[in-house]
């Protein structure tokens, strides 16, 4: 069930006719993420979970950023 305030915040920035391309985008969105949230799980249960220090430096490496930048817990 849709929230009311969802579907307005949805039609201010697509108007009324752009509602259902609008929602069907954010579900292949999620179908995406949830198929990499499977991938990441499979490898997880292969290869143990990783290392978030070596994520840190990275992350770091790739951003140009200090090792912790842009972590989330």
């Amino acid at each position: 069930m849709a929230y009311a305030g969802t579907l307005q915040a949805i039609r201010e920035r697509v108007g009324k006719r752009g509602v259902s391309a609008y929602l069907e985008k954010a579900a292949q969105r999620q179908i995406e993420r949830d198929n990499l949230d499977e991938l990441i799980a499979d490898f997880d249960k292969v290869h143990g979970p990783a290392d978030p220090e070596a994520v840190a430096a990275k992350r770091a490496r790739l951003t140009g950023g200090a090792p912790n930048a842009g972590a989330t817990a």
